[in-house]
């Protein structure tokens, strides 16, 4: 016995000192004797193997998220999962079609008679209006377009009755030095007092919306994010609700919904894929650019004038001030919010389609 410790205890050392990475699982990480390792023959690309728990077509490698399915071609070697069913689809870095897709097919809430965003969810993977929150998130930094999305917002959710938080200064750490102060202001000109602070009461809002969304789950709803700026708030709830719910099933019951680039390269690395991994991630075409979302950036005087006129003169007013349409009218961030209800391109391209459909 006094023999076969003294080997143990050899055998250990050895490993320690040696660094030979034992895999007693064969999961592509094992043990050298003092801390984790991977093994010297994982594959190209990611080191180790990428773990796929929930069958999704996303896993963890132990550093990072990672695609589980095999690569195809429509994703530039990469795989290209389309979780919503609407032919666009993410491939680990970028938005793309699904093979079956035809090539001139739009996304399925732009396309017409199509149903709205079917996929995984709690229920049926659509939305629904009476049991779902819409997490509507600005984050003012660097530019002052949130204002007019603000205001668009405001008309979208009393035409059809949304159950919704609102959450400003959602920026991330690459573009905190950029926020925009003026814009509480115009939050309590569009939203009144019905919206949480996150620059100057970030964990209180963080808590705040931790607690609104777990009402939510738990009455058997899911939470629609329009993500309007990186994701680094939302990593930061759904942590948050990691810590204190445990039992609750992020990864199909909260759906985050993403158009832009610049939002996402603006969101810390681990933020980013901490979301991905962790939410239903939903990537649509930029509405920063002509494509298969509606064009929300195309001045018009009849509708500067229209809405200023109108039932949300007051919201609008102020969302002009604080960036005067003159110079840029812009509530691109609104096609995140359209994509969520389901409205089609066919229904609303213009801003002057907005505005029938939602103010008038």
């Amino acid at each position: 016995m006094v023999v076969l410790f003294l080997m143990l205890n050899v055998s250990a050392a050895l490993a320690q000192s040696s660094g030979v990475c034992l895999d007693s699982d064969n999961d592509g990480w094992g043990w050298d004797g003092s801390q984790s390792c991977r093994i010297e023959n994982a594959g190209a690309g990611s080191s180790a193997q990428c773990i796929d728990e929930d069958g999704d077509g996303w896993g963890w490698d132990g550093e990072n998220s990672c695609l589980a399915t095999a690569a195809g071609p429509a994703a530039g070697g990469s795989a290209c999962i389309d979780e919503d069913g609407d032919g666009w689809g993410w491939n680990g870095s970028a938005s793309c079609r699904i093979q079956a897709a035809p090539v001139n097919q739009a996304p399925v809430s732009q396309g017409p008679g199509n149903p709205p965003n079917p996929g995984v969810s709690g229920g049926n993977g659509r939305f629904n209006a009476s049991r779902d929150l819409v997490a509507l998130h600005f984050d003012h930094a660097p530019d002052r377009d949130d204002g007019h999305a603000a205001a668009a917002a405001l008309a979208v959710v009393r035409k059809l009755g949304l159950n919704v938080q609102v959450v400003s200064a959602t920026y991330g750490v690459w573009s905190a030095d950029r926020y925009v102060p003026e814009s509480v202001s115009l939050m309590n000109s569009v939203w009144g007092s019905n919206w949480l602070d996150a620059h100057n009461s970030h964990s209180m809002s963080v808590e705040q919306a931790t607690q609104r969304w777990v009402t939510t789950l738990s009455a058997g709803g899911d939470v629609w994010i329009a993500e309007g700026g990186p994701s680094d708030f939302t990593a930061a709830v759904i942590q948050n609700i990691a810590r204190q719910y445990p039992e609750i099933q992020t990864r199909s019951r909260i759906h985050l919904i993403q158009h832009s680039d610049w939002n996402e390269d603006h969101t810390l690395r681990a933020s980013l894929n901490y979301v991905r991994s962790n939410v239903r991630y939903v990537k649509i075409a930029d509405g920063n650019e002509p494509n298969a979302t509606a064009d929300f950036r195309n001045f018009s005087q009849s509708f500067v004038d229209g809405v200023t006129r109108s039932q949300y003169g007051s919201a609008w007013r102020a969302a002009f001030s604080y960036l005067s349409p003159y110079e840029k009218l812009d509530f691109s961030d609104t096609v995140e919010l359209l994509h969520i209800v389901g409205t089609s391109l066919n229904a609303v391209a213009t801003v002057d389609d907005f505005a029938r459909e939602f103010i008038y």
